[in-house]
């Protein structure tokens, strides 16, 4: 058998309810688990780490601090005078005019 073809088989044992809900997920992306599962090992092996970060910080907790640079960026634009009239972007040939709230 040629090494690029042999397969593996492996058992892991995983909390019924989360394999439920990422079968769905991944139906959703068709694609089934074993597949899942190889590409995330093949992630692994490419980046030699792990493809996401781990941590214990909520996702909004997360969330709330992106936004909050972007807020603090917004306000150094603005002190800054890197600014554009909302009427001006609306106006301009670049925005769709189904997006333009301004008449």
């Amino acid at each position: 058998m040629n090494t690029v073809d042999a397969q593996a088989r492996i058992s892991i044992r995983i909390n019924a309810d989360l394999k439920q809900q990422a079968t769905e997920v991944l139906s959703k992306m068709q694609l089934d688990m074993t597949t899942a599962v190889n590409l995330f090992l093949d992630q692994v092996v490419k980046q030699n780490k792990l493809p996401f970060e781990i941590t214990n910080e909520k996702y909004t907790e997360r969330d709330l601090r992106e936004i909050h640079k972007m807020i603090l960026a917004s306000d150094e634009d603005i002190k800054h005078g890197r600014v554009i009239d909302a009427r001006e972007y609306f106006a301009s040939s670049m925005v769709a005019e189904e997006d333009t709230p301004y008449e």
